[in-house]
């Protein structure tokens, strides 16, 4: 009965063990899973970027590029922890692809309709 009891325990201690890694490998794996989404986003942004910057004329250069440099600041100071070195992937994630949506948006109403300079700010 005593050996039995003792694989029991020691069958739910391995079990235990084994969840609390896999808890991890979950954990790591989606933080690994949210810097390759994050770096794809960044990829993509700058691409779209410089598109939509090759469509404006000069006025709308320098202010895309103010309000680029407005929302990198903003970015920052939302996901990002100095203090401890540390960024919130998922927010970095999240505001990025935010930015990357109104930059597409800016960008179709450039071919569609003409640029709009006071809507880049």
């Amino acid at each position: 009965m005593k050996k039995t009891i003792l694989a029991i325990t020691v069958l739910v201690a391995m079990a235990q063990s084994s969840m609390a890694r896999d808890a991890y490998d979950k954990t790591f794996d989606s933080i690994y899973v949210a810097q390759k989404i994050y770096y794809s986003l960044d990829a993509k942004l700058n691409k779209v970027f410089k598109s939509l910057k090759a469509k404006l004329s000069q006025k709308g250069k320098k202010v895309l590029n103010k309000s680029e440099s407005e929302w990198v600041v903003s970015r920052d100071h939302t996901c990002a922890y100095p203090e401890t070195n540390s960024v919130n992937i998922a927010c970095a994630v999240s505001e990025t692809r935010s930015r990357l949506h109104f930059l597409e948006d800016r960008v179709r109403e450039c071919e569609e309709i003409g640029c709009k300079i006071e809507k880049l700010r």
